[in-house]
């Protein structure tokens, strides 16, 4: 039902893909390197991965392209460390899968530092990224 929706309101699959692809192509690096940033960021490349997946595009077959491109939207830490896991865990740089699986726990690794040490105001609580797709979600 989604599809069709998609597709009467966008026209064909191929350009729907496109415009996720290109998104994801030519993601800009955040200059506020704040967790909510950091977890709005994750959240948004996931839910295009996701639309991708669910339009029947292989976004494994795009990693080598997509995965930088990526990368270079986060802070440079978060890069380094994703290089030095792969090649630590003897994953190639592109697998796009792991490199979502990473991300997800490196945001959420910031977010918790932050809760941690109580620099987020309460009234405005962030909700993790796997909190907000239920992925792995336990109660802290």
């Amino acid at each position: 039902m989604t599809k069709d929706i998609l597709k009467s309101k966008f026209g064909k699959k191929d350009k729907i893909i496109q415009v996720h692809l290109d998104y994801l192509e030519n993601l800009k690096p955040i200059k506020d390197l704040s967790p909510s940033a950091l977890n709005e960021l994750y959240i948004d490349c996931n839910r295009r991965l996701q639309a991708l997946v669910a339009l029947g595009k292989k976004t494994q077959s795009h990693g080598r392209i997509l995965a930088p491109k990526i990368l270079r939207a986060f802070p440079h830490e978060i890069c380094r460390n994703w290089v030095i896991y792969a090649k630590r865990e003897n994953l190639a740089e592109s697998d796009i899968t792991k490199l979502m699986k990473f991300l997800s726990e490196e945001v959420e690794g910031t977010i918790t530092a932050n809760n941690i040490k109580g620099s987020l105001v309460p009234s405005y609580p962030i909700k993790s990224s796997l909190e907000n797709f239920n992925v792995h979600f336990r109660p802290i």
